[in-house]
């Protein structure tokens, strides 16, 4: 193959959509690495309007580059046959595409202009990544992905700086559609005209929702990622951000480890799935654990675990085919005999079947949308739902996320915090353990009201004194993972089983570590 040269590459060839570069009057915060050193990410505050900015830097190609770029990119296309769908695209990029490319670079020659590492870099991430947004989806920090439509900056959710727009733009309709049918069908599922609206699951257990063209959207075809968590956010995560402290985790502790139903209440993003996984991994250890979800979201460290989703009709009419509900699931989960059932999120009829199942013996912690303890009691036993308020009283704890403007200094700064832990006696009628001072940003007790706590001390034969100091117990196991910053999801686990099985030894060793203050 002869060289390229830049006279002979034409202005039609397609050029890898990248972000756009860094806009003056900007000042920047933060600049950290993604891939270096092709991409590194700059959050920076606009001097104008003072709002955050989400700014993606990458290694530009030049014209000889892209030149490159797209004859790899046909030739790729052309010659590589498509893998098998068990095997992982990104393993088989590295094992066959990569020698397909050694063989025309050596065909090339050498080239004066041409860094080979970048364009591989575009390459792979527009064969087997995300494309443009693939620089969002290698930051863990980013929790959703928002693209609106074309001409429109790609938005990002960020687990510091909030909601902010990024330099990623989409100037054509086409480029847009095609990532969107090229992301649907990684995830198994097909989009169209006929077909406008999916919800799917990408590799890597992210979920998308998109819409195509101007179907449902007017303004055209639209994607968002909710990206999925590999680590997700555990319960000293948890006390680092400031979402609880180490009084409400033991006592939350001290209830899932003695199976009381609890229900996650919260708005949009504000944080009830992180909260409900760090609950479920402190149930007791060994119990058989049965999560439904619509697309998996929890990921936990156990082995007793059966994790169950929901699928949509694949029919071409009306008539559901194949569809697997909610509700079919809550129903077929009771014949595994779990010990503790867990919904991700209930909005149907799939809840009255959890409240059966609570009703009976079984442990059932699910979230709802809602912005208190009221407004989701309320919303359970109304239509669609439809649960009985007689069952109401074998729901055990409401947990209120929410997140919140925190008080202090000149800047607005953002967070999460359990607003109120409730225990639940029936639906008008709810005990206030602890509750969120928004004024001074800390937490305050009233665990001397709890109801719960008598009821676990006369099913265990103890005093009511001495649950609380076993409370007092955990919080110095919680403090010292904490100072120790022992906080990954299977670390996690093995001191929760440590301190079930030998609480005296593992209190003992948490107390000769953790620094009095």
């Amino acid at each position: 193959m002869e060289k390229l040269t830049t006279s002979e590459i034409s202005t039609k060839l397609r050029v890898p959509i990248s972000a756009s570069p860094l806009p003056p009057l900007i000042e920047e915060v933060i600049r950290y690495p993604l891939l270096e050193p092709f991409v590194y990410v700059v959050i920076a505050r606009d001097v104008t309007t003072g709002g955050y900015m989400y700014l993606v830097d990458e290694l530009r190609l030049n014209e000889e580059e892209i030149g490159i770029y797209n004859t790899l990119m046909d030739t790729l296309q052309f010659e590589l046959k498509v893998p098998r769908s068990e095997v992982d695209p990104k393993a088989y990029f590295e094992t066959s595409a990569k020698g397909i490319i050694d063989k025309y670079r050596i065909s090339m020659g050498r080239m004066k202009n041409v860094a080979w590492s970048k364009i591989l870099y575009y390459v792979e991430r527009d064969m087997v990544g995300f494309g443009p947004l693939d620089p969002l989806m290698r930051d863990p920090a980013i929790e959703d992905i928002s693209v609106n439509g074309v001409g429109k900056p790609v938005y990002v959710f960020h687990s510091k700086f909030e909601s902010m727009p990024t330099n990623i733009v989409f100037e054509r309709e086409q480029d847009l559609n095609d990532l969107i049918v090229r992301l649907v069908h990684i995830s198994g599922k097909h989009i169209s005209t006929a077909f406008p609206l999916v919800d799917a699951t990408l590799p890597g257990r992210h979920r998308l929702m998109a819409t195509y063209m101007k179907e449902v959207t007017p303004s055209g075809s639209t994607l968002t990622i909710r990206k999925f968590r590999s680590d997700p956010v555990t319960i000293v995560d948890m006390l680092n951000y400031g979402t609880l402290n180490s009084e409400i985790a033991a006592y939350l502790w001290l209830m899932m480890e003695n199976r009381l139903s609890a229900i996650v209440v919260g708005a949009t993003a504000a944080g009830k799935t992180t909260l409900l996984n760090a609950l479920v991994s402190m149930i007791r250890p060994g119990s058989k654990i049965v999560t439904i979800e619509e697309v998996q979201e929890l990921n936990l460290a156990v082995e007793n675990w059966v994790p169950m989703i929901s699928r949509p009709s694949y029919g071409l009419s009306t008539e559901k085919i194949g569809e697997v509900s909610l509700f079919d699931l809550v129903k077929a989960s009771l014949r595994m005999r779990p010990d503790v059932l867990v919904v991700g999120e209930v909005r149907g009829e799939e809840a009255y079947v959890l409240f059966q199942a609570i009703s009976t013996g079984h442990g059932g912690l699910c979230t709802i949308h809602a912005e208190d303890v009221r407004s989701a009691l309320k919303r359970l036993t109304s239509k669609p739902m439809d649960v009985a308020p007689s069952y109401i009283p074998f729901l055990d704890l409401a947990v209120v996320v929410r997140r919140v403007v925190l008080p202090g200094g000149d800047k607005l700064r953002f967070g999460r915090r359990i607003i109120s832990v409730d225990e639940i006696i029936d639906v008008d009628n709810q005990v206030k353990v602890f509750e969120w001072n928004a004024a001074k940003d800390v937490f305050e007790s009233h665990l001397e009201e709890s109801v719960k706590l008598k009821k676990i001390a006369e099913f265990k034969g103890v005093t009511v004194k001495d649950l609380l100091q076993e409370i007092e117990r955990r919080k110095v196991v919680l403090n010292w993972l904490r100072q120790m910053n022992i906080r990954h999801y299977t670390d996690l686990q093995k001191v929760f089983v440590d301190y079930y099985y030998k609480p005296v030894e593992t209190y003992q060793r948490a107390i000769e570590r953790v620094t009095k203050t």
